[in-house]
């Protein structure tokens, strides 16, 4: 692999990578589910996950769409041989990252907190956050001029909050290992710490994006998209 190769590819892999980890959380999630109620309740696990599985089940359904196909869309080669599959992708991707959204909101407001007061804020922004980012790039890249560099920097802001969940484990992790099971508090300063350091990453990296020697990316984006979205 060339060294050019190499760096058109760091970055979405690194957010496979990240975004793995919600894939494998949600697989075992839907294994429970399938298995039924636990015999010794699980405080991560409400009951209702059990007599009213659809919402999660979509939840994390949509949450394996976005955080596979979310990476990708930053992936070079998806907007020029990719092109076609970059456009329907990126629709799936949207649709998906809606459903995470709205299903984050209704089971935040529908099943028995835990995490505490300060949980249910952060899902609210969070899910709020991702819904408007997609649609904020979504408006760009289908406006009559074709806004591709505010389509990618909304885009960006999008994968970050719908990466926020993995961010959180990978922060949770290793106070559990230390310190235990968390408690409401923590829980409650995790979810919020997790789309803000994300999104923490991705305005430093515009910012020096705005600074240096501008991609053409944008411009090659804008020639392949030229098609109707």
């Amino acid at each position: 692999m060339t060294n050019k190769r190499y760096k058109n590819w760091l970055v979405p892999g690194l957010l496979l990578l990240l975004g793995s980890i919600n894939v494998i959380s949600g697989a075992f999630q839907l294994d429970t589910i399938m298995q039924g109620p636990p015999a010794v309740p699980d405080e991560m696990m409400t009951m209702e996950y059990f007599s009213m599985p659809v919402p999660i089940v979509l939840h994390i359904l949509a949450g394996v769409i976005f955080n596979l196909m979310g990476p990708l869309q930053f992936a070079p080669i998806t907007w020029g041989r990719w092109a076609g599959w970059h456009r329907w992708s990126g629709r799936l991707l949207v649709l998906s990252g809606f459903l995470i959204a709205g299903t984050g909101l209704w089971m935040n407001h529908v099943y028995p907190q835990y995490g505490g007061l300060f949980k249910y804020p952060g899902i609210v922004v969070n899910s709020l956050g991702l819904a408007i980012a997609l649609g904020i790039a979504l408006q760009a890249v289908r406006s009559s001029d074709r806004d591709i560099a505010k389509h990618r920097k909304w885009m960006m802001r999008a994968v970050a909050f719908g990466l926020g969940p993995a961010t959180q484990r990978v922060v949770i992790i290793p106070y559990f290992l230390i310190f235990g099971i968390p408690d409401d508090w923590m829980i409650g300063l995790v979810i919020w710490m997790g789309f803000l350091i994300n999104l923490a990453v991705v305005e430093f990296v515009l910012a020096r994006n705005r600074r240096g020697k501008q991609s053409s990316a944008n411009l090659i984006l804008k020639t392949l998209l030229d098609k109707k979205v």
